[in-house]
C-alpha cells in the first residue's frame, strides 16, 4: 500500500512533473493504408509506362532523320579476281570403286538439297513496273521472273545482280526475298555489254524477320570448276519461280566473244526455257555462274557466264561506277600464228560496233592491236584486264599494225572511253 508520501505530492513537485511530461508520451506509428501503398505503386508503375510510350515514339519519329544526317558514305566493294586456269581434269594414281547404295544416294541427295536451301538464302525475285503501272510479268507473261543474286552488303544498301533486260522503261523495281517480303529497289548501274545490272535495296527498308532469312552470297572459282562437277541451279532456270535444279557441268571450255574480252560459259546438262534465268552454285554453296537467256539458245541445255569472267564487271557496278567499253570484238593472234602466216602478234579485230568509240576513233577489221598505252597485249584476257581499269571519260591510245600496200604498218588510235547503253 503506497504511503502518503507516495500519494500526496507536494505543489513543487507537481510543478516540476507537469513541466517534463511530455517525455512520457508515446509516439504511436502511423496507421498502415494499404490503399495508399496501392495508389504510390500504381502511381510509379503509369509514370514508367508513360515515360516508356514516349521514348519509343520519340525514337521512331527521330530514326529517319537520325539515319539521314549521321549517315555514312557506302563501304567501298572489292570482289577478288581469280586466275585463269585451265581446266584440266586430274589424274588419279589409284582408282577404287565402291558400291553405290540406296542409302548413300539417298545421303547424297540429302546433302545437296541442305547446300540449295542454304544458297538459296542469297537469291532474290526481281519485278519491274512500267509507267503504265503493269508489272513486267503481266507483259511478257503471266509465270515470266527475273533471278537475282545478292552480291554485296556496303552498309547502306543490299546490292544485287540481275538481268538487265528486266530495267527498260521502268518506273519501280521490287524485289522478292526468299521469305516472300517485298522491298522497292533502285538501278544502281548497267553494263548492256554482258546484259547485267546491279540493283539496291536500302537495308532500312528490309524487316528484322527476313534479315533471318537471307544472306549475302559466296562469289565462288569458275575457274577451277571442272567437268562432271555437280552444279545447282536456282531461281528461274526453267521458266518458272522458285525453281531448283541438280546437275553437272558437262562443258567449262565454251566461251563467248563479246565486245572487249571474252567470257568463259558453263554448259549444263539440264534443260532450259526461253526465259531462263537464274543462278549457279557449286557442291559447296558459292556462285559458279549467272544463267542468261541468250546464252544456249542452239543447244537447248541451260549455260551461265562463268563469275570469274565478269567478277570486274560486278565490282564497278557495285560501286556505282560505269563499266568502261570501247566496242572491239576480236582473237588472238599467237606466236605460233603470227610465225606461220606472217602477220604480227596481238588482239586482231573482227568486228568494230556501231557508234562505238573505237569507230569513232577509226580501228577497222583486221587492225591488230598490239599496245594499250605502251602496256603490251598478250591475250585476249589481259586486253580485257587493261581496259576494264580505264576511267569512263579519259582518252587513251591504242597502238596497232593495219595491212598496207605491201605489209602491215604501225598506226596509232587515240580513243576515249565510254560505256555501253
Amino acid at each position: 500500500m503506497p504511503s502518503d508520501k507516495e500519494q500526496k505530492k507536494s505543489p513543487e513537485e507537481e510543478a516540476e512533473e507537469k513541466k517534463y511530461s511530455f517525455l512520457q508520451e508515446k509516439i504511436k506509428d502511423e496507421a498502415f493504408s494499404r490503399k495508399k501503398v496501392l495508389y504510390k505503386i500504381s502511381w510509379l508503375v503509369g509514370k514508367g509506362l508513360l515515360f516508356g510510350v514516349a521514348a519509343s515514339i520519340g525514337f521512331f519519329a527521330l530514326k529517319p532523320w537520325a539515319e539521314s544526317t549521321f549517315q555514312k558514305n557506302p563501304d567501298k566493294i572489292e570482289i577478288p579476281k581469280d586466275e585463269d586456269t585451265q581446266n584440266t581434269p586430274s589424274e588419279d594414281t589409284q582408282t577404287t570403286q565402291e558400291e553405290f547404295t540406296i542409302e548413300k544416294y539417298k545421303e547424297l541427295n540429302s546433302l545437296l538439297t541442305q547446300t540449295a536451301l542454304e544458297a538459296k538464302k542469297s537469291v532474290v525475285e526481281v519485278s519491274a513496273v512500267h509507267e503504265n503501272g503493269n508489272l513486267l510479268e503481266e507483259d511478257r507473261g503471266a509465270d515470266h521472273k527475273v533471278s537475282g543474286v545478292i552480291v554485296a552488303d556496303n552498309g547502306q544498301e543490299l546490292l544485287i545482280l540481275t538481268e538487265m533486260d528486266a530495267l527498260s522503261d521502268v518506273s519501280e523495281l521490287q524485289v522478292k526475298f526468299v521469305d516472300n517480303t517485298t522491298c522497292t529497289a533502285t538501278v544502281k548501274k548497267k553494263d548492256a555489254n554482258i546484259g547485267m545490272a546491279i540493283v539496291g535495296v536500302d537495308r532500312s527498308l528490309i524487316k528484322d524477320t527476313t534479315w533471318d532469312r537471307i544472306k549475302v552470297a559466296e562469289l565462288g572459282n569458275s575457274n577451277v570448276l571442272s567437268q562432271g562437277k555437280t552444279v545447282i541451279a536456282l531461281g528461274n532456270p526453267f521458266g518458272y519461280s522458285d525453281g531448283m535444279g541438280i546437275g553437272i557441268a558437262s562443258s567449262v571450255q565454251e566461251s563467248v566473244m563479246l565486245a572487249d574480252g571474252e567470257y568463259k560459259v558453263i554448259v549444263t546438262d539440264m534443260p532450259k526455257s526461253a526465259e531462263s534465268s537464274g543462278i549457279l552454285f557449286n557442291i559447296d554453296g558459292a556462285v559458279v555462274g549467272i544463267i542468261a537467256p541468250d546464252l544456249g539458245a542452239d543447244t537447248g541445255v541451260l549455260s551461265a557466264y562463268g563469275i570469274s569472267s565478269i567478277k570486274s564487271e560486278i565490282e564497278l557496278m557495285s560501286n556505282a561506277k560505269e563499266v568502261p567499253y570501247i566496242g572491239i570484238v576480236g582473237t588472238m593472234i599467237t606466236e605460233d600464228i603470227a610465225t606461220a602466216q606472217n602477220i604480227p602478234e596481238g588482239f586482231c579485230v573482227t568486228e568494230v560496233e556501231a557508234d562505238s568509240p573505237a569507230m569513232k576513233a577509226g580501228i577497222q577489221n583486221g587492225d591488230i592491236i598490239t599496245h594499250i598505252d605502251k602496256k603490251k597485249i598478250e591475250s585476249v584476257i589481259g586486253y580485257h584486264s587493261t581496259m576494264i581499269t580505264q576511267d569512263v571519260g579519259t582518252e587513251v591510245t591504242l597502238t596497232g599494225q593495219r595491212r598496207g600496200a605491201e605489209e602491215y604498218v604501225e598506226i596509232h588510235f587515240t580513243v576515249t572511253i565510254g560505256i555501253k547503253e
